[in-house]
This record gives structure tokens, C-alpha cells and sequence, in this order.
């Protein structure tokens, strides 16, 4: 399996889309008792950007011409050397004395952030956390300072400008580290280390992309009172426990996959697979039926990253509930216990989420979201089985080709997929 959607994400197709709800209508005066008044605006019915504001990150490199540089032949990530935030370098925002929300999206090809707040003197500032992958969690949680976010992750926070004074600047400031002083080079491994706000802005890195990266400019008081607000609740994540589980499966994500099936699309083999319950770590094939849950039921999925890597772990079209980091429901911080469907692993590291496959049938993906890990294999091919006609048990393979899709049987369906 090969594909382009790393160079196709950090050419810059990528982009963010806000969806609205009765809960969360992006108009913050709106006062029902439905409506969380989150910051947003008030000047139309729904979907207000006064207040709300969309960050997309990225690194990226640049050549002597200035054109977008990209290493086609690293297969453990691409890391740039300069920061963007909205496809801008260097940018700042003017805002009002309120309230802002801010929906952050990791667009980076194999880059993680850890965001903090700092004033003019470099003092870390507090931010409040409302949602994770665009779910509101059920409790608003104050920070000082972000945790990791990986590629994909989305982090929804507010920040609150009321305290702070006409003329005044503060700084979102990027802690996570990729130098890696062995390889004395940038690597798209994992992050290195995390590192305190004296440190990032003291040049304590030679990671160019530690440090400031976002400038908030305070220019004014606002022109009416702000009346946005975040509540102590949010939303209640929903309550499966009188759900049966009707099944576990496990998943690897680790280097040295093989390729025990001829792809229908592809006969590229990249490094990376995934081990599905136990089986050998297998290369991608778009043919390859990997887990097929029943419409309807819940299952367990644990999620196991190998010891040199950290692999943020997309499952398409169902979000689910983490319950337990390596083991344990109590390394599960307040800001990852919402809705979520990108999973951190974090080096050598597990974690135990439960799905309720409940709306939808059809084929979806799971993958690493370090789009170069995806890019060479790291994904795998699910589906939900709605015991329906026999020839859609498994569903046939989809083959896209210039004059249109056929349909193929599957060329390989594991033995703990059904």
C-alpha cells in the first residue's frame, strides 16, 4: 500500500469545518437552557467566528528558492523547521478584553505540539480545555498547559483576555521537543521531551519550532458585554455500561510489517503494519478484512504502540470512550475521559477505548495519523457486519480506476475479523 496524503496535507490540503448543534450553535446569547453560550459571537442565529476561532498548525521547510521542501525517502516522519499557524509565519490576532474560543487542529505531517499560554514577563497563563477531537468533554478542565496533541488531534480551549490590559501581548508557545541529541537531527519518531516555559523560551532547544508561535495582541474593550460562558457541565459522555461487550480486540502498531496477500491496488510495501489479535504485523491491503464487529454491539479495543515510536491512531467514523492508559482507568486524565477518535499511544505505551457501532454500516479505515507512517502501510481495512446478503459479507473491495470503480471480492479476511 502506498499513497500521497502526507505531501497532499502539508502541500496544504487541509482545512477545518465547524459542525453546530442545539447544544453548541456557536451563538453565544442564546440563553434556553439547551445552549452552553460557549464564545462565539451574536450577530447571526448560528455558527458566530467572532469569538470562535479556528488555529490550524503546521510545520513546515522551505529551500533556498523558497519553495515548500519535503524528504520523500524518511520513512519515520517528515519534521519542518518553521512553524505556521494558519498557513501564516510569524502571525498575531488582535482580540477584545472577553472571552475567546480557540478549536486548534494538528495538520502536521509527523509533528506534536504541547501548547501553553504566556504573558509579557514569559509566566505560564491559564487556559481552559472544553473539547478533544471536536466532542465537548463533560467538564471543563483549567490548565496551564496543554498535553501532547497529535497529528489530527483537535483541542478546543478557551482563553479569557478580560484580566489583561489595552497594549499587552501574551504568546502561545509550542514545549514539545523533536531534537533527538543522539541522531543530532529533527526526528519524526516521537517527540524527544516536553519542556517547562522558562526552557522554550529561553532557547534551551535546537528544535526551531520551541517557542513563541502565536502572538495575541490586546487592542480593545469590547463593544458589548461579553455574556459567553463555560459551564461547570458541559455534556455527559454517554453511559454503556448496561451495554453488554460482545467482544475485545487488540491491535500493534509497530516497523517490519510483511505483506502476505497481492494488494489489488498497490504492490508497494512500506515498513510499517499492524498486528491484529495476536497475527503477524502485516503491511496494509486495501483487500484485507481486518475486524468486522456486528451493527449494534459494544466492543473493547486495546491499541499497543511499539517501544521507539508514538503513533497517533485514527479510527474512522465511530468515536469512543478511553477507558484505561497501560492498564489502568486512573492514568486517564479529565481532558481525554470525552468522546474521541484519535488515540495518542505514546512510546510502548496501550490504551483501552470501547465503540458502539451503532449508526452506520460500511468499510472504514484505521490508521496512524503521522501521515508518512500512513502513507507506507500503517493502516488497515474494518467494517461493520450487518448480517445482511451473504455476497455483502464481506463487503466487496472497491478498485478506483480512470474509467470508473469495479468491485472485487476481498483478497484475504484474518481469522478474528468476524
Amino acid at each position: 500500500m502506498f499513497s500521497f496524503t502526507s505531501q497532499n496535507v502539508y502541500k496544504g490540503n487541509a482545512a477545518m469545518f465547524n459542525i453546530y448543534s442545539g447544544l453548541d450553535r456557536g451563538n453565544e446569547s442564546i440563553n434556553d437552557g439547551v445552549n452552553l453560550q460557549l464564545p462565539s459571537g451574536s450577530a447571526k442565529s448560528w455558527g458566530n467566528l467572532d469569538y470562535d476561532v479556528n488555529l490550524l498548525l503546521a510545520d513546515k521547510a522551505f529551500d533556498q528558492d523558497g519553495q515548500l521542501f519535503f524528504d520523500i525517502f524518511d520513512f519515520d516522519g517528515f519534521i519542518g523547521d518553521v512553524n505556521t499557524v494558519n498557513l501564516a509565519f510569524n502571525p498575531y490576532f488582535e482580540v477584545e478584553r472577553r472571552k475567546y474560543r480557540f478549536r486548534i487542529l494538528n495538520a502536521s505531517v509527523s509533528r506534536f505540539y504541547k501548547l501553553a499560554l504566556a504573558n509579557a514577563s514569559g509566566s505560564p497563563q491559564a487556559i481552559t480545555q472544553i473539547a478533544n477531537d471536536g466532542n465537548l468533554l463533560p467538564h471543563p478542565v483549567v490548565l496551564l498547559e496543554l498535553d501532547e496533541q497529535g497529528i489530527a488531534e483537535r483541542y478546543d480551549i478557551v482563553i479569557d483576555f478580560s484580566s489583561y490590559s489595552i497594549g499587552e501581548k501574551l504568546h502561545l508557545v509550542n514545549l514539545c521537543d523533536h531534537f533527538d541529541p543522539v541522531d543530532a537531527k529533527l526526528t519524526g519518531k516521537k517527540p524527544f521531551q516536553d519542556l517547562t516555559m522558562a526552557q522554550a523560551l529561553g532557547g534551551a532547544s535546537l528544535d526551531p519550532c520551541v517557542g513563541r508561535m502565536l502572538e495575541f495582541r490586546v487592542v480593545r474593550n469590547p463593544a458589548t458585554p461579553d455574556v459567553s460562558r463555560v459551564a461547570d457541565t458541559l455534556i455527559p459522555n454517554p453511559d454503556l455500561s448496561s451495554i453488554p461487550v460482545a467482544r475485545e480486540r487488540f491491535f500493534d502498531f509497530d516497523r517490519d510489517a510483511i505483506q502476505t496477500t497481492s494488494d489489488p491496488v498497490t504492490s508497494f510495501r512500506g515498513p510499517w503494519g499492524i498486528a491484529t489479535d495476536g497475527g503477524t504485523t502485516l503491511a496494509a491491503d486495501y483487500g484485507r478484512v481486518s475486524a468486522a464487529p456486528r451493527f449494534g454491539t459494544r466492543e473493547i479495543w486495546t491499541l499497543k504502540g511499539g517501544g521507539g515510536w508514538d503513533h497517533p491512531i485514527h479510527i474512522h467514523f465511530e468515536e469512543g470512550q478511553v477507558l484505561a492508559r497501560n492498564g489502568s482507568a486512573a492514568n486517564v486524565p479529565a481532558w481525554e475521559r470525552g468522546r474521541k477518535d484519535v488515540y495518542r499511544l505514546r512510546p510502548a505505551g496501550t490504551i483501552t477505548i470501547t465503540m458502539q457501532f451503532r449508526d452506520w454500516g460500511g468499510m472504514f479505515m484505521e490508521h496512524c495519523h503521522n501521515t508518512v507512517h500512513e502513507d507506507n502501510a500503517m493502516l488497515l481495512r474494518w467494517e461493520i457486519d450487518d448480517s445482511g446478503a451473504p455476497f455483502l459479507r464481506p463487503l466487496p473491495t472497491p478498485i478506483p480506476t480512470p474509467q470508473g470503480v469495479t468491485f472485487e471480492p476481498p483478497t484475504d479476511v484474518l481469522p478474528t475479523a468476524l
